[in-house]
């Protein structure tokens, strides 16, 4: 099989891994018996992978534009100006996926991703940024490691939010700084498959004000990169903005 035809594959089960177990594409797919396919394409972590094979090429092409859509909708010039981060920050990015907000910071570098493995197959990444195996619910790090840790449209993919919030505590120094983006909604919702939760912006509050006080909190338009690098800019909803400074 040619490397495009496979990526193309990978890129669409990807995508039926996307809608729900009810859907019916994934009825017909059991009716036509085309079961060894069903696993897969009702895996979340497959339907991210086909996704970020899409993404690659694209990132690489366009990384000045995913700067600009950091500092146009992710209010990137504000948090700089917050964590004021050098040389020697350390900084880890949680579900970092390949287009990482790692490339346009300083710092001693990191990322953790379920995907890593596969995303370096794909996708050759910066030196300096060192990325490894991991999940948001079992951050692979000591406690009070990190200077800075970004966890960007990567809760509402979790399995367990509230301790993903806690192992980045953890993993956090004494007044050390969380970056969030969340997308919202007005009320809780079902979504789908790879986005198993759905938060309004006082459950994103409620979810960090135990550990971390909020030194900067804004909306903006929810825009997939992808559309803002294509020029479509067709907007989704709304996404959250946070930086929360460690209690203690």
């Amino acid at each position: 099989m040619s490397s495009s035809v496979g990526r193309a594959r990978l890129y669409l089960l990807g995508r039926l891994a996307a809608v729900p177990s009810s859907h019916p594409l994934k009825r017909i797919a059991r009716a036509l018996r085309l079961n060894r396919w069903v696993p897969w394409i009702s895996n979340k972590y497959y339907s991210e992978l086909g996704w970020q094979n899409r993404w690659a090429p694209v990132f690489q092409a366009n990384v000045e534009k995913v700067r600009q859509y950091w500092r146009e909708y992710r209010y990137f010039d504000e948090i700089l100006r917050i964590v004021q981060p050098g040389d020697d920050t350390r900084i880890l990015d949680v579900g970092c996926g390949i287009s990482t907000v790692l490339h346009f910071l300083p710092g001693r570098r990191f990322g953790i991703d379920p995907l890593a493995e596969e995303y370096k197959r794909i996708y050759r990444y910066p030196s300096g940024i060192e990325v490894r195996r991991g999940f948001g619910e079992a951050i692979p790090f000591p406690d009070g490691y990190f200077d800075v840790v970004f966890c960007s449209n990567v809760l509402d993919h979790t399995t367990d939010p509230p301790r993903v919030v806690k192992e980045i505590d953890r993993v956090l120094r004494a007044a050390g700084y969380l970056v969030l983006t969340v997308e919202i909604f007005p009320s809780v919702r079902e979504r789908d498959l790879s986005h198993p939760h759905a938060f309004t912006r006082e459950q994103v509050r409620a979810l960090l004000d135990g550990s971390f006080e909020t030194v900067f909190a804004k909306q903006s338009p929810w825009i997939m990169l992808l559309h803002y690098v294509d020029g479509s800019m067709k907007r989704e909803g709304e996404q959250l903005v946070l930086v929360g400074r460690k209690k203690s």
